[in-house]
């Protein structure tokens, strides 16, 4: 039977490696939700306590990769706080390619949002997606949901851009090989300088939350140096750059623009 409970020190131990490699801050009120991952963990791994895993993580690199994927993974779906990509139909020019980085893009959904709506307008594109999660990209560059993830999308674009699930995935979307054209996905940490190229548009929405302020302060200069003159940079609907230095100027909701 697995031990699975978490001393206060172990949990802050924990806590530490995650702020160390990714910059997510787990304050003392995530100790429940630390405590059902690792307990996922040790079932998989057969260790019987928290000080075993503990010392697994420190000394194996790949036990490491799961803890982090399982420290960082959340939950998203389909054209969530869909008005940015509404602000970019109606304020970003489709005459010229746009390069577009889906920055903490998670499993996909918001880099394919961003492509199917580009798409349905005309737009010359692509959208780059990077993730710190090896779980997370595996399961995006797959392109399968559960139905539920997409009920935002209109039925006219479900159709059009994804495929329905038959027999044993009646329950599932994927989406369609046109669409995964125009996106690529690949592991970057935020925290390990900026992107090796430019970009016209960058998301970063809704990871900045769970960052200290001089956490927050690093990615935003990395993701400033990132992005093209007169680009757009979308955080968080919930989210602003108030109290980082970045010389953005903010012209809506989440939205920053160089």
């Amino acid at each position: 039977m697995n031990n699975t409970d978490i001393t206060t020190s172990q949990f802050r131990e924990l806590s530490r490696l995650v702020y160390a490699e990714s910059g997510i801050c787990l304050p003392e009120t995530k100790l429940g939700l630390v405590k059902a991952r690792i307990a996922k963990r040790l079932r998989v791994l057969r260790i019987n306590t928290a000080n075993e895993y503990i010392s697994l993580v420190r000394h194996d690199a790949g036990e490491f990769r799961n803890f982090i994927d399982a420290m960082t993974t959340n939950h998203t779906f389909f054209f969530r706080e869909n008005g940015h990509f509404e602000f970019i139909l109606r304020h970003v020019d489709n005459s010229r390619h746009l390069d577009v980085w889906s920055a903490a893009c998670s499993t996909g959904e918001e880099p394919y949002s961003l492509a199917v709506q580009l798409l349905d307008n005309a737009y010359n594109f692509h959208v780059y997606a990077s993730d710190i999660s090896d779980s997370v990209l595996k399961i995006a560059r797959n392109g399968v949901y559960p139905k539920e993830r997409a009920q935002r999308v209109p039925l006219p674009m479900l159709r059009k851009y994804f495929q329905q699930g038959r027999n044993e995935w009646k329950d599932y979307v994927k989406v369609r090989g046109e669409v995964k054209k125009f996106t690529s996905f690949e592991k970057h940490n935020l925290l390990n300088g900026s992107s090796r190229q430019q970009f016209d548009i960058i998301f970063c929405r809704n990871v900045m939350i769970y960052f200290d302020n001089e956490t927050r302060q690093k990615v935003v200069l990395n993701l400033c140096k990132a992005l093209r003159a007169k680009g757009y940079l979308f955080v968080g609907m919930s989210e602003s750059l108030r109290g980082i230095e970045h010389g953005l100027k903010h012209v809506s909701p989440g939205v920053y623009r160089n």
